[in-house]
């Protein structure tokens, strides 16, 4: 019986699954960001009667989420650099 070949595992930076994972984490992470950030904004505008808070809510979020995206790369990039 002919012994199976087995390809030796992938080294960490050239995994495609690890690349997959980090690709979906930085599309949910900057989605909550910047959903969590229009709701509050909505909820403000609902309370006091105002019609911008939504937008101030946004933008809010969309920086939050950028700034916890190039955190979560750095973190990935010094991860393959050991």
């Amino acid at each position: 019986m002919p012994e199976s070949r087995r390809q030796p595992p992938l080294p960490p930076d050239e995994n495609p699954w690890r690349a997959a994972g980090l690709v979906t984490a930085l599309g949910a992470e900057l989605a909550v960001c910047v959903g969590l950030g229009w709701w509050l904004g909505a909820v403000i505008d609902r309370d006091n009667g105002t019609d911008y808070w939504y937008l101030i809510g946004l933008v809010a979020g969309l920086v939050a989420g950028i700034g916890s995206a190039i955190a979560l790369i750095r973190k990935f990039a010094g991860e393959r650099r050991k």
